[in-house]
């Protein structure tokens, strides 16, 4: 006995469940407030707002069934304007991630996304409103029109009936769909643009949007509560009401060892900083809050039936012994999580009460209105209370006249009694489930209505002047609606791309009696000018075998400040090119091209020189562009054995000084296939996007450092880059001795599909 009591007091140990904290850092406080010093002032795109009327007009539409009272209406309509308010919306808060990107201020972003949200809350309410006004003069109109019968007439009085009966039902469903657009362009548009522009701990949740208290003006309606989530009580005495579960769930998770994970994962809370990240609430203020905000948690700690699923599928399909062993701890310890919470629950009287709420939702439309959720609760919960609520029943008839029958009510009662523990620890699990997304929705929806409190639309011309003239306004605007002016030039990158051996393939070709200048331009040049506006490069000039290529950034344009990463994929895809044309050469016995590639970076503008009407530019990244470029004829014999992985190693002449003014042949280069980028430019790269450190290990156990990332190009799409980092070695270029490693660094961008397999998986 003894050993028993031990065991049920004995701490629960989670240490070894796998489990997420939900950790959400969104303020606004650091944006400049507008100008009544109140709020923030927010100017949303003209386009955006006519656009979000109708869409929201044509959904309050459908929701409230009143689809044969507008001929405007109709399924591919409504299609069609929400396929439009999505790519608004998009262009929109793009403007916003690019503002907040010049500005270096993610809040710039949330406030973009809590502004549409506002927006759109509002539109749903503002298009209801106009759906009851157009109903309640169409019924005076009917009534004095002779060409409309009295049934005619009834259909449109019941309809309008119907409409303030439901209001809230039809809000809530109106507002859910009108929401899933803010979801959809979060998840699939914008999602990567922000990745390689923020942190991702920086990050909204994808879930956050899609939260169903967002469409009610009460959190705790019964009627809401058990469609959405589940019903609980709402006076102070029930036993299932909001805070006191809360309580309870925190008093028994007390009891296991979470307190002490918390502490070394999250650690205490900085009150001060906090205040500084996030609005207050009352959820989300325990520390146990941020694990039982994230409903997969609930399962994670306590769902040994999916657990012992999992059991018996392992061992038919004869797993590890220590797969099998972990699965038998995760079932121990989710058994006796679970029969903590069972005898809590059943001992406070919330068990039933849970059981319940599950169990009439097959029921409880028959009775709903006009009786309450709580009492059809009450009914199959209170044997006393049963006999009242019989009584009220019987005393009450149904809209069409009819009385209510109890036997369903009965039937329910005996379903309840006949549960076993198992059912009832499966609706205990379900519960937890359901109150833990209430719990985080709740959380998310108290953050979101601060924020949106904080919110001053500004639609005037007079207080948008006004505004913009404070530099205290807030535009999240379509590109048409910016005033198009000729930026200052604020940075460049160069990009050459040299063929190797160009005069031996042109030797070869004409002793064949071919062309190699078709070849050169139809298989190099050509397939390459047809890439460039992909990412907003153009072409210097071409200098012979080689090509030189230039991307500029202009002031207060953050939408192309990807300059570096847009020539790193530039140079990608042009190896992609080479390579699918050698395929062809190699099959027809034609020469195989082979290029290097140098980017350069260099901050400013570069400068011009006119010859006639020609634009000459001058720059000194193209004498570096030019340089990272080459190869050196000896080091590639030297390195005729290297990694097939990279195609890039830099080094040092130990016979050369960099104080020497000639010292042209200071680095010696092998770049076959390769891209060198240079150290400004890496520098560049990594304010542009996310970069994601990987560690890998050569074939030979050298360790080196890769970056992952992706660049955005112009057409919305997302092209991944890998850059490798490595040590300058010391040769001696007569004896071609390696005499140790400088302090020097050099990057090549990456183009060997291993390496970005290796990339994807490391980062995931």
């Amino acid at each position: 006995m003894l050993n028993i009591f031990q065991l049920f007091t004995k701490p629960t140990q989670l240490k070894d469940i796998l489990l997420k904290p939900y950790l959400i850092e969104f303020s606004l406080n650091r944006l400049a407030l507008g100008i009544d010093n109140i709020r923030i002032d927010v100017h949303i795109s003209p386009q955006l707002q006519k656009a979000l009327q109708k869409t929201a007009f044509f959904i309050v539409i459908k929701h409230s069934q009143t689809e044969i009272f507008f001929r405007e209406y109709s399924k591919k309509n409504c299609r069609s304007e929400k396929d439009a308010l999505k790519i608004i919306c998009s262009d929109a808060l793009r403007d916003g991630i690019n503002r907040a990107k010049a500005e270096d201020e993610i809040q710039i972003d949330y406030l973009g996304q809590a502004a549409l949200a506002k927006l759109f809350r509002e539109e749903v309410k503002n298009q209801y409103k106009k759906l009851v006004a157009h109903f309640e003069p169409l019924g005076h109109s009917y009534e004095l029109s002779r060409r409309h019968t009295e049934a005619e007439l009834r259909k449109v009085r019941d309809k309008l009936a119907t409409i303030k009966l439901t209001k809230n039902r039809i809000i809530q469903m109106a507002g859910a769909e009108l929401f899933q657009i803010i979801t959809d362009i979060q998840t699939d548009n914008l999602r990567n643009m922000r990745e390689i522009n923020f942190q991702a701990e920086q990050l909204l949740p994808p879930i956050f949007f899609n939260n169903p208290l967002l469409h009610t003006d009460n959190p705790a309606d019964d009627f809401f509560l058990i469609e959405e989530y589940v019903l609980m009580g709402q006076r102070s005495k029930d036993p299932d009401n909001y805070n006191n579960v809360k309580a309870i769930i925190y008093d028994l998770l007390e009891k296991t060892d979470l307190r002490q994970r918390h502490k070394k994962e999250i650690g205490s809370p900085d009150k001060n900083k906090r205040a500084n990240v996030q609005f207050s609430a009352d959820a989300g203020e325990h520390d146990f809050d941020a694990w039982i905000m994230e409903p997969e948690n609930i399962d994670r700690m306590m769902n040994v039936f999916d657990s012992r699923k999992q059991y018996k599928n392992a061992r038919r399909e004869k797993k590890s012994k220590a797969i099998l062993l972990k699965l038998k701890e995760r079932i121990k310890i989710q058994r006796s999580l679970l029969n903590l919470f069972y005898r809590k629950f059943k001992k406070s009287g919330l068990l039933d009460q849970l059981v319940a709420s599950f169990e009439m939702k097959t029921v409880y439309g028959i009775y709903c209105p006009p009786i309450a959720p709580c009492k059809i609760k009450e009914f199959l919960t209170d044997f006393w209370a049963r006999k009242f609520i019989t009584y009220q029943l019987k005393s009450r008839k149904t809209a069409h006249g009819a009385t209510f029958k109890i036997a369903p009510l009965k039937k329910t009662v005996s379903i309840i009694k006949g549960l076993s523990v198992a059912d009832k620890k499966a609706h205990l699990l379900n519960f937890l489930r359901q109150f833990s997304r209430y719990h985080g929705d709740l959380y998310n929806f108290r953050l979101l209505k601060e924020a949106m409190e904080l919110i001053n639309f500004v639609n005037t011309e007079k207080d948008i002047l006004l505004s913009r003239g404070n530099r205290s306004l807030f535009e999240f605007l379509l590109p048409s609606e910016r005033v198009k002016e000729e930026k200052p030039v604020s940075n460049h990158v160069i990009i050459k791309a040299d063929i190797r051996g160009s005069m031996k393939i042109n030797n070869v070709m004409r002793s064949k009696g071919l062309n190699p200048a078709s070849l050169f331009s139809l298989n190099f040049f050509d397939p390459i000018a047809a890439i460039l506006l992909d990412y907003d490069a153009s072409k210097v000039f071409i200098e012979g075998d080689a090509i030189i290529l230039s991307i500029i950034e202009n002031q207060d344009t953050p939408e192309g400040w990807y300059s570096v990463a847009r020539a790193c994929g530039l140079a990608i895809r042009m190896l992609q090119i080479v390579h699918s044309y050698n395929m062809k050469h190699k099959e027809n016995n034609l020469p195989l091209l082979e290029i290097g590639i140098g980017i350069s970076h260099s901050p400013g503008s570069p400068t011009y020189l006119f010859d006639g009407d020609s634009r000459i530019m001058i720059s000194p990244a193209i004498n570096m562009a030019d340089r990272l470029s080459e190869c050196n004829k000896r080091i590639r014999k030297f390195l005729s054995d290297h990694d097939p992985l990279f195609n890039l190693f830099v080094f040092k002449n130990v016979l050369r000084s960099e104080n020497d003014e000639d010292a042209d042949d200071l680095y010696m280069r092998y770049n076959v296939n390769g891209i060198e980028l240079d150290s400004n430019g890496f520098n560049k790269l990594s304010k542009e996007i996310t970069l994601h450190p990987i560690t890998y290990s050569s074939a030979k156990n050298k360790k080196m450092k890769l970056y992952s990332g992706k660049v955005p190009t112009l057409s919305g799409n997302y092209q991944p880059i890998v850059i490798r980092e490595d040590i300058i070695t010391e040769i001696h270029p007569e004896k071609f001795e390696i005499l140790g490693n400088t302090f020097s660094k050099y990057y090549e961008v990456c183009a060997h599909r291993q390496i970005y397999e290796l990339a994807e998986n490391k980062v995931e």
